[in-house]
């Protein structure tokens, strides 16, 4: 059973999905989860509280869903666990979360640079470096860059999952990015990541 401010954040997702932090109104969030606007601050101090707690949420769950593969990786030495259980956790996201992060992107990324800068980027950047230190020239290429290649992973995947959400209703998202293609996508990273483009002579 859901509760208060489940009902809260499930209604304020919506409303900045919709319309963004500048033009979401704690009146519309009120009314779509049948709560009274008291109640609403008794939870959340303000609009900028709510839409903080759900980005700062959102990126706890991305920074748990990493960290909580590192010791495979390290058990393994497959880099690609950790690359597979991120592009898994992306995908599966509530489609509202990507509207609101085009949303924030389109305002100046204030709250990007806020929360999911010191929550996801920051940390994540020392440790994927740790790994990558840990295994070049065994388990990864040395010739790669570790924060770039963090960098061009997580792109592909957060571009592959925009696209899904701009595309839905089309030709083209039936085709490429419908629910049924998630696990096709990730499988062809995975490939991408371990084998490359260039077909090696044999």
């Amino acid at each position: 059973m859901k509760t208060t401010k489940d009902k809260i954040l499930n209604a304020a997702i919506d409303e900045f999905a919709h319309y963004g932090f500048d033009g979401a109104r704690i009146d519309r969030i009120a009314h779509k989860s049948k709560v009274n606007k008291a109640m609403i601050y008794y939870h959340f101090p303000g609009k900028e509280a709510l839409y903080a707690s759900i980005l700062r949420e959102l990126a706890q769950t991305i920074a748990d869903t990493i960290t909580n593969n590192i010791a495979k990786v390290y058990e393994t030495g497959n880099p690609l666990i950790i690359i597979e259980a991120y592009a898994y956790h992306i995908s599966n996201l509530d489609r509202r979360y990507f509207m609101i992060v085009m949303r924030e992107l389109a305002s100046g990324g204030k709250f990007i640079k806020k929360i999911i800068v010191p929550t996801i980027i920051e940390p994540m950047t020392q440790i994927i470096g740790n790994l990558f230190e840990a295994n070049k020239g065994t388990h990864i290429n040395p010739a790669l860059h570790p924060h770039y290649t963090m960098i061009s992973v997580a792109g592909a995947v957060i571009f592959y999952n925009l696209m899904r959400q701009i595309l839905h209703g089309t030709s083209l998202h039936q085709k490429l990015f419908s629910d049924d293609h998630v696990y096709e996508y990730i499988a062809n990273l995975l490939t991408l990541m371990s084998h490359g483009i260039i077909k090696e002579d044999v």
